[in-house]
C-alpha cells in the first residue's frame, strides 16, 4: 500500500510526494552523517490530509512540508547544508520546505502535553529512521484528552493571524503573498471550532469527522450552537484540503471585523471554561491580572523570564506571553478601549508573538 499524503489527492500526486519526500530524508542524512537519527514529517501531509490545488490541470501541493529533525547532538546540525536543501526542493515543488529545530530521543521522552505534540504523535510519516521511533518514545500522557490552556494557545496563535490579516487590509504592511488574507480567515475559523473541540475534550487529530464532531456539539450544548460555527468551519475544511475547490472570493476588512467578534465570544467562551471565571465582556477580561499559563511561572523560571522581558525592554516577571492574551481583544477592536498608535502597537504585538509563539 502507497504512503498517503493527500487522501483526497491521485495515487500519482502520492507518489510524487513520495519520492520527494525520500529524495529530501536522503539528502538530509547525508548532510547529518552519523549524526543523523530520525527525519519525521508531520503537518497535514504527515497526517495524510494535505491541501491539493490543479495548476494548470496537474495537482501540486499547497501546504508546507512541515520536517522535524531528531538528532544525537543538537548542536552539531550543518544548517547551511539543510538551508541548501530546503531551497532546492523548494524551486522543485513550489512550496516551502521547513525543518523543526532539533529534537533528541531524551526531548521526545520528556514532551509536554502541548498541542502541537500531541497532533505530530498520532499523526505523522517516518521518512527515514525507525518507524515506531515517536510512539516508542513519546510519553504515555500525551495519549490522553489535551488541557484546555491548549485552546487558549491555539486562538492566541490564529488570533495573531487574524490582526495580521487587519494590518495586511488597511495598508500598514504588503500582503507576503496572494492568498495570505483569505488563508488567514480561514484558520482561524478551524482554531475556534478545535479549540471548542478541546474545552469539551472532544477533539482528535485527523481534521477528517471534525466538522461532525463539532455538529454533535453544537446539538449538544447550545451556548455552543449560538455561535453558528459549523457552516462555516465545514467551508473551512473544504478549503483546507482543496483551496481551488472554495469559491475565490475576496476577504476585506468588514468580513475580518465580522469574524474578529465571534473569535472574542469563543476566545470567552473557553477561557471561562478554562479558568472557571466568567467575564461578561472581553474589556474585562483584559483587565484580568491572573495568569494563563501557570507553568511557565514556576520558580525555575523566573530567571529565564526576568532576562526575556529585559532583552526587549520590559520589566516583569510574567513569561512574555502572558501580556499578549490582554493585549489581543484591544488590538483587534473588542473591547472598546482607544489604541492610540494602532500600527506600531499591533507590529509590536506580532513581533513579541512571533519569538514566543
Amino acid at each position: 500500500m502507497s504512503t498517503i499524503y493527500a487522501d483526497h489527492g491521485s495515487d500519482e500526486f502520492n507518489a510524487r510526494m513520495h519520492d520527494v519526500s525520500l529524495r529530501i530524508g536522503a539528502e538530509v542524512e547525508r548532510a547529518l552523517g552519523g549524526n543523523f537519527v530520525a527525519l519525521i514529517l508531520g503537518g497535514g501531509y504527515g497526517r495524510g490530509e494535505g491541501g491539493v490545488v490543479r495548476v494548470h490541470g496537474v495537482e501540486q501541493p499547497y501546504n508546507d512540508l512541515d520536517f522535524t529533525l531528531v538528532v544525537k547532538r543538537k548542536n552539531a546540525v550543518p544548517w547551511n547544508r539543510l538551508h541548501a536543501i530546503s531551497e532546492h526542493f523548494e524551486e522543485e515543488i513550489k512550496i516551502d520546505v521547513d525543518f523543526s529545530r532539533p529534537l533528541t530521543i531524551h526531548d521526545i521522552e520528556n514532551w509536554p502535553h502541548w498541542l502541537m505534540w500531541y497532533d505530530l504523535l498520532n499523526g505523522h510519516i517516518v521518512i527515514k529512521g525507525a518507524p515506531d521511533i515517536l510512539n516508542s518514545h513519546a510519553p504515555a500522557a500525551l495519549k490522553r484528552t489535551l488541557p484546555a490552556i491548549e485552546a487558549t494557545r491555539l486562538l492566541l496563535n490564529r488570533g495573531a493571524g487574524l490582526l495580521w490579516a487587519f494590518r495586511v487590509v488597511r495598508g500598514v504592511e504588503k500582503k507576503p503573498d496572494a492568498d495570505f488574507i483569505r488563508r488567514n480567515y480561514y484558520k482561524c475559523i478551524l482554531a475556534m471550532g478545535d479549540a471548542l473541540l478541546i474545552v469539551h475534550q472532544r477533539f482528535h487529530t485527523p481534521y477528517r469527522g471534525r466538522d461532525d464532531r463539532l455538529t454533535r456539539l453544537e446539538a449538544d450544548s447550545p451556548e455552543v450552537a449560538a455561535f453558528k460555527l459549523g457552516e462555516l468551519y465545514h467551508e473551512a475544511l473544504r478549503f483546507k484540503f482543496q483551496p481551488d475547490d472554495v469559491p475565490d472570493v475576496q476577504v476585506g476588512e468588514e468580513q475580518l471585523e465580522d469574524l474578529a467578534k465571534r473569535w472574542g465570544a469563543i476566545f470567552l467562551h473557553a477561557e471561562s471554561i478554562r479558568t472557571r471565571r466568567k467575564w461578561a465582556l472581553l474589556s474585562q477580561y483584559s483587565r484580568w491580572r491572573g495568569l494563563r499559563e501557570v507553568e511557565q511561572h514556576c520558580l525555575k523560571n523566573l530567571p529565564r523570564n526576568l532576562i526575556r522581558n529585559k532583552q526587549m525592554g520590559i520589566y516583569s516577571w510574567r513569561y512574555p506571553r502572558e501580556e499578549l492574551y490582554r493585549q489581543l481583544p484591544v488590538l483587534l477592536g473588542l473591547t472598546g478601549q482607544p489604541v492610540t498608535d494602532w500600527p506600531a502597537e499591533s507590529g509590536r504585538f506580532l513581533k513579541i508573538w512571533d519569538r514566543f509563539n
